[in-house]
């Protein structure tokens, strides 16, 4: 593993984690802001779209970091799951039982890319440890 990508792979690994959970901040902001998607949702739906673009770069981090298949797959399945937020937020019917079932699933789905960030951060340390380590 290239060791400077490596290091920007984990901050910027730290970094997504850092706005995953600021974006679950957001999601309970908006729901006690009102309730509805509107005004208070804005913030949650912008970081929501820096998220999918700063998942996009960490593949690319990933593969200039040389950092194995396992770690690029890992950011890629971020970058997917982010992707796959997106798709539930257009696709639902607020009031519904569709909506209610997606907005479910989104909380869920937001949770997983909490704990994906969290351990590809720590494959990473252990990887750098591995790779130093005398």
């Amino acid at each position: 593993m290239s060791p400077v990508f490596g290091k920007v792979l984990r901050v910027w690994m730290m970094l997504l984690l850092v706005l995953l959970v600021v974006q679950f901040a957001l999601a309970g902001f908006g729901v006690g802001y009102s309730g509805a998607l509107d005004d208070g949702f804005a913030l949650h739906f912008r970081n929501g779209n820096a998220l999918l673009y700063l998942y996009a770069a960490a593949i690319l981090i990933a593969l200039a970091a040389r950092a194995g298949a396992r770690i690029v797959w890992l950011t890629a399945l971020g970058a997917f799951l982010v992707l796959l937020q997106h798709g539930m937020a257009v696709v639902n019917v607020p009031g519904t039982l569709w909506g209610q079932s997606l907005f479910l699933v989104h909380a869920l789905n937001g949770l997983a890319l909490i704990f994906l960030a969290h351990r590809t951060g720590v494959l990473l340390r252990r990887q750098r440890r591995e790779r130093t380590a005398p």
